[in-house]
């Protein structure tokens, strides 16, 4: 706007002095030409002085309300978030995350002994290919984007896979006896005689050794290590506890251990039975596990015989003694 001042006053003053100069020197002809020639010079000086001192306009009314409303609504969203418990940062948490091979990373990291059971049980799939053995837990690693060298981190070596598989499986049958225990209790099957419950149980347990049953044999060997003879006891003496518990046994005294070393031959004897049948669906398996259980349920009866004898006999005896030396005269008193 002083620009265009200024030009308006330069072109009125270059206009009074080109009337004065043109009156008292030019004709009337030339005043005319050097006028529009004043003027054109006149009007490229404002059009120079308007480029120079161009500035940029305020802004209107419209463009000064929105920028206020942009501004207090970002304002009010970050007091809404500050203000907010939900939103705000939580403490930082500990690096659980690991890579892979792949460089990808998996949230919520578990342990070390839960990793290693992912690895173990991913293993077993190898174990009809490699046998129960290091190389089945590096196969197994492998599928879950580790490297072949996790298998170095079990001690224990192929005795941790056999170990984890006999876990795997008591837990598995615990799980199914305390289902079929709550069907019982809510009236939705029958209870089962003894016999029966036994026979089942343990027949269902060895019927998880059936996709190993070719390399089982190694496994055996394996838990008759003496290193890993701990554990291989713990884990049968686990399987007929849980058998005899869900049978329906709750003895505390003698009965308690003898019960479960009967069940425990009959699994190992049962055991080395099935890994050298041949009968189609192991039939002769189970025809002899069947044999062995009503033995041991016989046995069990006659053993409550034999006591109920044996106290009745003693009594008699006791009670044929005093008669004797009472016929004898034996207890007099002299």
């Amino acid at each position: 706007m002083a620009a265009l001042i200024r030009s308006l006053r330069a072109v009125r003053s270059l206009r009074g002095l080109g009337s004065a100069v043109v009156v008292k020197t030019c004709p009337a002809s030339q005043y005319s030409g050097l006028r529009r020639g004043f003027h054109r010079a006149a009007l490229l000086q404002l059009a120079d002085d308007s480029k120079r001192d161009q500035t940029v306009p305020p802004p209107s009314y419209h463009e000064h309300y929105q920028a206020s409303r942009e501004g207090s609504s970002s304002f009010s969203t970050e007091q809404a978030s500050a203000s907010d418990p939900d939103t705000q940062h939580e403490d930082p948490r500990p690096n659980t995350s690991y890579q892979d091979q792949g460089g990808e990373q998996a949230e919520d990291y578990e342990t070390e002994d839960q990793l290693q059971a992912r690895i173990l049980t991913a293993a077993l799939e190898f174990v009809p290919q490699h046998g129960w053995t290091v190389e089945a837990i590096a196969a197994g690693a492998e599928t879950l984007g580790l490297s072949a060298a996790s298998a170095g981190m079990f001690d224990n070596g192929a005795g941790d896979l056999v170990l984890h598989f006999v876990g795997e499986c008591n837990a598995q049958l615990a799980k199914i006896l305390a289902e079929q225990h709550n069907q019982i209790q809510l009236g939705q099957a029958e209870k089962k005689n003894t016999a029966d419950f036994l026979r089942e149980a343990v027949e269902t347990r060895l019927r998880m050794l059936v996709p190993y049953i070719d390399t089982w044999p190694q496994a055996m060997s394996l838990l008759l290590l003496p290193h890993n003879i701990p554990d291989s006891l713990k884990h049968l003496s686990t399987l007929v506890d849980d058998i005899w518990y869900y049978a329906g046994d709750r003895s505390t005294d003698l009965n308690w251990y003898t019960k479960r070393a009967a069940l425990t031959g009959i699994y190992n004897t049962t055991e080395l039975v099935m890994v050298q049948d041949s009968s189609p669906d192991f039939e002769d398996t189970w025809a002899f596990l069947d044999n062995r259980i009503r033995d041991v349920v016989n046995m069990a009866t006659t053993a409550k015989q034999v006591q109920s004898t044996g106290e009745a006999v003693v009594q008699g005896l006791m009670g044929a003694a005093v008669t004797l030396k009472n016929i004898t005269g034996m207890n007099q008193r002299r």
